[in-house]
């Protein structure tokens, strides 16, 4: 059985890292990010058999949508691993840095609760031993 794995924050960093490292023990991957040229590339460099989708964790029912397409190309996947996130430099007493603080939020945040909500009844469905994995990091 091939394992099947969706990643976000796939096309560099950490979840590049998770992404080669997967294809090069067999998963089928789903791979997700904001930069459909990074993602492609790098779906190119795993084989070019894996599923990509740009999108921004942020927008919930784009996930939904890559979800559903995973899991009816692939089933339910074995491990969903939220790690897209951002980070920026603010001071708490500019109130310009207001909308930074959302941003991080909400992909830090409201992204990995994104990330996870559309996989779950099917991965309860499908049994087996099922992973979500949320990574924070800066």
């Amino acid at each position: 059985m091939t394992l099947k794995v969706f990643i976000t924050g796939a096309s560099t960093g950490i979840g590049e890292a998770l992404a080669v490292y997967y294809a090069g023990r067999g998963a089928t991957l789903g791979l997700a990010a904001r930069r459909a040229e990074f993602l492609d590339g790098l779906n190119q460099r795993l084989g070019g058999t894996h599923a990509s989708y740009a999108l921004d964790v942020r927008d919930a029912p784009a996930l939904h949508a890559a979800a559903a397409d995973f899991i009816a190309r692939f089933g339910a996947p074995d491990i969903v691993i939220a790690n897209a996130g951002v980070s920026a430099g603010t001071l708490t007493e500019h109130e310009e840095d207001l909308a930074a603080f959302r941003q991080i939020l909400d992909t830090n945040v409201f992204g990995m609760a994104a990330t996870f909500a559309p996989f779950i009844q099917a991965m309860r469905a499908a049994g087996g031993e099922k992973r979500l994995v949320g990574i924070a990091s800066v």
